[in-house]
């Protein structure tokens, strides 16, 4: 809701190939590209430009990635995962998607690890840890959702970004109902994500405190007028059709 729709787009796998070989003044006229964009991806914005994250506690987000996979009938791993029944646990041993480790880090590092064949190293840790700390306005963790929507707010501008939770998992349990086994392999799997977490988490930390005394507040206030939102929005719904009619 910050930028109108004429100034944003979101892209996923194929609509990226699309967008590189867009003309330049196409790519260019955009204020907001979204997706799952590995960091290079200013290379075709022909304008100044700068990145913002959100990262995930790797645990939280193998599990996250694991039951979405299993609840879309659209989501590659579906028919694996339907038909052998597949739990956590299997499907890493198996070693059937780089996403499931370290991918985070495989992202912020750049796009020279794109290549899912490309075993992520320590080497693109330090790369991601540079990227986030020199090229991103804002390093933010779905953790701290709210929080990082106002350092958001407060470094670009933005109107009070409101906002109703969409597209959450349902069958995903609590990560605390892995057992010890499952919860050792996906560490194992993500060790490097879990280095950058921390460090993403220390750079949060110090975005939240430049942003002063006042913040605490600020949140809390947001947090209160952000409870009411949903409640608001149907109203406004039914409102603006009874202006239409």
């Amino acid at each position: 809701r910050q930028y109108s729709r004429a100034q944003t787009v979101k892209l996923d796998d194929p609509q990226i190939i699309a967008f590189k070989s867009l003309p330049a003044a196409q790519r260019g006229r955009y204020r907001l590209v979204e997706g799952h964009l590995y960091f290079g991806f200013h290379r075709f914005i022909p304008r100044a430009s700068t990145y913002i994250t959100f990262l995930r506690r790797p645990v939280e987000r193998v599990l996250s990635f694991y039951y979405y996979a299993r609840s879309t009938s659209d989501h590659y791993l579906y028919p694996l995962l339907a038909s052998e029944r597949l739990d956590l646990k299997t499907l890493l041993s198996r070693d059937l998607t780089s996403e499931l480790c370290n991918g985070q880090t495989r992202q912020l590092a750049g796009d020279e690890w794109e290549d899912p064949q490309r075993v992520v190293t320590r080497a693109a840790l330090e790369r991601a840890q540079s990227n986030l700390r020199s090229h991103f306005r804002v390093v933010g963790l779905l953790e701290e959702f709210d929080a990082s929507l106002l350092l958001l707010r407060r470094a670009f501008d933005w109107q009070l970004p409101f906002y109703v939770k969409e597209n959450v998992t349902k069958e995903k349990p609590d990560d605390t109902a892995l057992d010890a086994e499952t919860r050792g392999l996906v560490e194992e799997a993500n060790s490097l994500d879990l280095e950058l977490y921390e460090y993403a988490r220390n750079l949060f930390e110090e975005q939240r405190r430049a942003a002063g005394d006042s913040f605490a507040a600020e949140l809390s206030d947001f947090r209160r007028l952000n409870r009411a939102y949903p409640r608001a929005v149907p109203r406004f719904a039914r409102a603006f059709r009874r202006i239409l009619r």
